[in-house]
């Protein structure tokens, strides 16, 4: 039976404990570059979560209104008896967003809703915006990014008459982990913004009678 020395029995435990010195030396210098990688990516999950809610929410409720009547309004504030169509459809949104888990609750101070209706006359594009160039907003902190010419680029112009409903949700995304090395490359809070464009028969452009 073959017998290893003691010398070379020796060398081979030296190599052995050099070889783990070395691994604990290499995870030691690797630890801190793994951890900001995986917090990182635990913050950019938390965020992304936040705006596939916030699109969900925009394409519901821009959903539930597109067999409304934005001619209807009443400015009760309350979302279980208002008949208001802007009013309506905001709550919509805040609906959808209570049911998200984690919760995903809009801030009075800094996010907002808007929605806008808007008529499109076949070969002229946006003839009008309703209530107004600005749209409806719920907390009156944000406009509508949407611009007449963009909703003119997403369409053929050559189409029939037709009304949209935009629903564009606005909100603030604030950090869940607050770390350093991830707010030196990332705001805090970060504006998730999401948008929804859905038909809306009540806002399509009807031809002038003849007299």
């Amino acid at each position: 039976m073959w017998l290893l020395r003691p010398v070379e029995f020796m060398r081979i435990r030296r190599g052995r404990r050099r070889g783990m010195g070395q691994s604990l030396v290499e995870t030691a210098l690797l630890f801190p570059i793994l951890l900001i990688i995986f917090s990182g990516l635990i913050e950019v999950g938390f965020w992304l979560s936040n705006y596939l809610a916030v699109v969900d929410a925009a394409r519901n409720a821009a959903r539930f209104a597109s067999d409304g009547d934005y001619r209807i309004r009443d400015f009760d504030p309350d979302c279980t008896t208002t008949r208001d169509f802007f009013r309506q459809t905001a709550c919509a949104v805040l609906i959808e967003l209570a049911q998200e888990r984690p919760l995903v609750q809009l801030n009075r101070s800094e996010d907002d809703i808007v929605v806008s209706a808007v008529s499109v006359l076949q070969g002229s594009g946006v003839t009008a915006r309703f209530p107004g160039s600005n749209g409806w907003s719920y907390y009156g902190n944000f406009v509508s990014r949407v611009s007449n010419s963009e909703i003119d680029a997403m369409l053929d112009l050559n189409a029939p008459n037709s009304g949209l409903v935009i629903v564009e949700v606005f909100y603030h995304y604030h950090q869940h982990l607050k770390l350093p090395w991830i707010e030196a490359f990332l705001p805090d809070p970060m504006l998730v913004y999401g948008y929804a464009v859905m038909p809306l028969a009540s806002a399509e452009p009807t031809k002038t009678p003849s007299p």
